[in-house]
């Protein structure tokens, strides 16, 4: 049977990163370039270039930076939708060496799950008519410490142009961040998360908890995946904003594990539920300051960048 090239970070964190993920394991190589063949379909494209670079090394939106829901639950929701794109699946299958007219079970589906993921995950850009752009992160063995990030081409017959690589040990960037529009308390009123700078005067928290004016030292943001979810969070004083569950709280928490009924900068939490987020990226700043604190649509969250 083929398998799948995933590669998985270690699950455990000592602190929260701006720029840290995993993708699970479940094994993959690729098709064999194919002169004079049948043209590869971008999901067989997608398997080539694992086959010549190793496991990927992404963002497993099941697991990083918790897992939000057990895996299997979500291969069984997402199975329609794997089926509908009907591309990938015959990509699979093929991979999978598995007969199409099988009765899926439901360890079948979760194997099939992964490697939909991975497939999602790799983006190619269009050079020409046959040849596409790839930029990866992979590991050569899925136990791996370090990997690679390469960027290339490669043509719907398989072959792969090389045009940089360089060794990586930090692992692919994931978004754990706000939602686009989150509106970030300043001395001028709230604006906007993604359109803060560095140098813009902004509400902060000093060592004793009290309010302070302070500048933004850093801004960041980062391209979510398509798989990317965010916990909408609603409090009983009717505040509510879009997070991503790595986030951190004030206190030290992650937003992913809040629930109905905790506590949070002076008010319950009424709810906490995931929902796909498709504002495209996702962002953060850092505050001047002891704290790193500020308030995002009017809740105080710390900060994911560090100095």
């Amino acid at each position: 049977m083929k398998h799948s090239r995933i590669a998985v970070l270690p699950l455990v964190l000592a602190v929260v990163l701006a720029a840290c993920a995993a993708g699970s394991p479940s094994p993959s190589p690729s098709p064999s370039p194919t002169p004079g063949g049948e043209p590869l379909s971008e999901a067989q494209v997608k398997y080539a270039i694992l086959g010549e670079l190793g496991f990927l090394w992404y963002c497993d939106p099941d697991f990083y930076p918790i897992e939000t829901r057990p895996e299997q639950e979500a291969a069984l929701e997402h199975w329609p939708e794997i089926l509908a794109d009907a591309e990938s699946f015959a990509a699979i299958v093929e991979h999978l060496d598995w007969d199409a007219a099988r009765e899926f079970t439901d360890a079948d589906k979760l194997t099939a799950y992964r490697e939909w993921k991975v497939l999602r995950a790799i983006t190619l850009q269009t050079v020409d008519r046959d040849v596409w752009r790839f930029d990866v992160l992979t590991h050569p063995q899925p136990d791996a410490q370090a990997g690679s990030h390469t960027r290339g081409t490669i043509t719907d017959r398989g072959a792969i142009t090389i045009e940089q690589q360089e060794p990586d040990a930090s692992g692919p960037n994931c978004p754990i961040c706000l939602a686009r529009g989150t509106q970030i308390d300043t001395p001028d009123g709230p604006v906007a998360v993604e359109l803060l700078r560095v140098g813009d005067a902004v509400w902060t928290v000093d060592a004793t908890g009290r309010r302070v004016a302070g500048v933004i030292e850093q801004v960041g943001s980062m391209t979510a995946p398509a798989e990317h979810r965010v916990v909408h969070l609603v409090l009983d004083d009717g505040r509510q904003a879009w997070i991503s569950p790595g986030h951190p709280t004030a206190d030290g928490r992650l937003v992913g594990d809040l629930r109905p009924g905790d506590l949070l900068d002076g008010a319950t939490v009424l709810s906490a539920a995931l929902e796909a987020y498709g504002g495209g990226t996702t962002f953060d700043l850092l505050p001047s300051g002891a704290t790193g604190a500020y308030w995002a649509n009017g809740i105080l969250l710390g900060s994911t960048l560090s100095r």
